[in-house]
């Protein structure tokens, strides 16, 4: 059923972009080591954090 998949997709879509935003989240939760560990800098954290949550 289209509207069936339809919903299915949308709820995938939705998912992700909790997911996405919850990681840009927690990127301000980490301190300096593990930001060197992942290859971010602060400010480069930063940035990624201060994203919408629709934007790659």
């Amino acid at each position: 059923m289209l509207v069936i998949e339809l919903l299915r997709r949308l709820r995938e879509v939705l998912s992700a972009l909790l997911l996405r935003r919850r990681g840009r989240r927690e990127l301000l939760e980490l301190d300096e080591r593990l930001l060197r560990d992942v290859g971010l800098s602060r400010e480069q954290a930063l940035r990624e954090a201060d994203k919408p949550f629709w934007r790659v």
